[in-house]
């Protein structure tokens, strides 16, 4: 594990000022050979029932094994998961920090509407939104992106190797190789410092040590030529019928799959036909043939009907879910 390896110092960094990021599941990696202060552990609420305070102090409780009193920064994790009276989501997000079991509070996948109605009712106004960025949203992140820059919040930007790893043919691959071949860098490095050009901070997570030390090695790089950013913003601007953007990553759809997008824009349609099939299903077998010895022709052909579109339900169940796995793994495990 590249986390395992930076901890037991086998990669050899050195903060020298910057903050390392572990993101986690295990249980069992601990600190005793690490100072707290030298690890930096960000969590999220996902919506639970008993508010963000009380889920934060439960997850500390959960995760002793770790030796974890506080996290470094504590974030809602999407709009869409708020459940409840704003003003009292964002009062236990800034009592986590009052009460010191949360350094920094912040949110995750916010627009600019969203973010303004927070900062208008806030005591602690969010020091992070953590958002999807790559060149080919960059476009429709405008907004968000300027209402950050005004009031002072950090933007963290993942999912930036999407353009790479998605849609590896795609326009932005190709303005990528110029600053390739100045820097002496790789395509992800690149789209790294264009995140950085963007006034961004970049959070990317992987399970390999060469893509950490990839990473790492950034500092060693010197920035893009605005050129060279104009260049990436202009192949990135294509229509968004092309690149769908949302702020929700699970409703996002993979351009690499063919024809998929344009399978998926009429799900709900073909949902609604399933439904309407089974209900006349319904109809037939236990209405007009309550008293039939055998089923009419009427009963086969809704039968199959329903059967047919049931599979159909299935397999673009499986394909959405297939583009969202794809798409939640950029920029990630990569």
């Amino acid at each position: 594990m590249a986390i395992k390896e930076w901890l037991d110092g086998d990669l050899g960094y050195e903060s020298r000022g910057s903050e390392k990021h572990v993101i986690g599941n295990s249980p069992t990696f601990g600190l005793s050979s690490n100072k707290r202060e030298d690890l930096w552990v960000t969590t999220k609420y996902g919506g639970g029932d008993q508010g963000p305070y009380e889920e934060l102090k439960n997850s500390l409780k959960r995760a002793s094994p770790l030796q974890l009193e506080y996290v470094d920064l504590y974030l809602i994790h999407n709009p869409k998961l708020i459940h409840g009276d704003l003003v009292d989501i964002w009062r236990g997000m800034e009592q986590a920090k009052k009460d010191g079991i949360a350094k920094s509070i912040g949110v995750s996948n916010f627009d600019a509407k969203q973010l303004s109605d927070i900062v208008k009712i806030a005591k602690e106004v969010p020091v992070i939104n953590q958002i999807n960025l790559h060149p080919y949203i960059y476009q429709s992140s405008l907004d968000t992106l300027k209402f950050c820059n005004e009031n002072r919040i950090i933007v963290e930007a993942y999912g930036s190797l999407y353009p790479i790893t998605q849609y590896p043919d795609g326009p932005v691959t190709a303005a990528l190789i110029e600053p390739q071949r100045r820097l002496n860098a790789t395509a992800a490095q690149v789209l790294f410092l264009w995140v950085r050009a963007k006034g961004a901070v970049i959070v990317t997570t992987t399970n390999r040590s060469e893509r950490l030390v990839e990473y790492l090695a950034l500092g060693k790089l010197g920035p893009l030529y605005q050129a060279e950013v104009n260049a990436i913003d202009a192949a990135g601007a294509i229509p968004s019928s092309d690149i769908e953007s949302n702020v929700w990553l699970v409703t996002k759809i993979d351009p690499t799959i063919p024809h998929l997008r344009h399978i998926l824009k009429y799900r709900r349609f073909i949902s609604c036909i399933f439904i309407f099939q089974a209900t006349a299903l319904t109809y037939f077998v236990y209405i007009r043939n309550l008293r039939s010895a055998s089923p009419n022709w009427e009963t086969m052909v809704c039968a199959g009907s329903v059967t047919i579109f049931f599979i159909a339900s299935i397999l673009l169940t499986l394909i959405r879910r297939r583009a969202t796995a794809r798409i939640v793994g950029a920029g990630a495990n990569v």
